[in-house]
């Protein structure tokens, strides 16, 4: 966001936070949808489905005309119901991804750097914010703790549904910010408001573990 910040201008940035923010949605049905396919069906038919999900719901969220302040509501009551109705399973700790996991990573976000750089303007921002919510890493996640099993996936993309109110806020504070501050300023603003978020999120995660 902060490069696309950059190459396309303030406003364009701020119009696609708000796509961003509307992009939880389809970030949270892929998260959701995994964990139940997981449950029964391997980690390629699993990612399959939950990539199908994602587009589906982003597909229905193009053409939405909701403000910034619904948008929020509309993330956040979502969020709580799909950490509601996710799978229970027992607590399982994932192992670590050891020296794959930084360039797995940096591999990532490069890729959606240079995708939305590269498309951001023939997308739109509505589209680009959309996109830039794709799961990417989160698939990746996915896969390596469902092969472990299906319960460490289940954990594992709770916590990052739990995580992704730190999105919302961040998103939250982003668009407007970005219309009325230094583009540095925006930016640093919205990651200190994430960073109060993100630490409850961490509280509820380990309470509810």
């Amino acid at each position: 966001m902060f490069f696309l910040s950059l190459e396309q201008g303030a406003q364009f940035a701020s119009h696609t936070a708000l796509g961003s923010l509307l992009g939880i949605l389809a970030w949270v049905a892929f998260t959701l949808v995994y964990s139940y396919c997981c449950l029964r069906m391997r980690w390629w038919s699993s990612t399959i489905i939950g990539w199908i999900a994602y587009f589906a719901v982003a597909a229905l969220l193009l053409p939405a005309k909701l403000g910034l302040v619904w948008s929020f509501l509309v993330v956040t009551v979502s969020l709580a119901l799909v950490l509601w109705v996710f799978p229970r399973v027992q607590s399982v700790s994932a192992a670590g991804y050891g020296k794959y996991d930084l360039v797995l990573r940096m591999v990532t976000a490069c890729g959606m750097v240079l995708s939305l750089t590269s498309f951001a303007r023939w997308l739109g921002p509505m589209a680009s914010g959309l996109l830039s919510a794709f799961p990417a890493y989160t698939t990746i996640l996915a896969v390596f703790t469902h092969r472990q099993s299906a319960a460490a996936a289940v954990t594992v993309l709770k916590g990052v549904t739990a995580g992704l109110y730190t999105a919302a806020v961040f998103f939250l504070i982003l668009s407007p910010a970005l219309l009325h501050l230094h583009i540095a300023a925006a930016f640093g603003l919205a990651i200190a408001g994430g960073l109060v978020v993100q630490a409850a999120s961490l509280f509820y995660v380990r309470r509810n573990a």
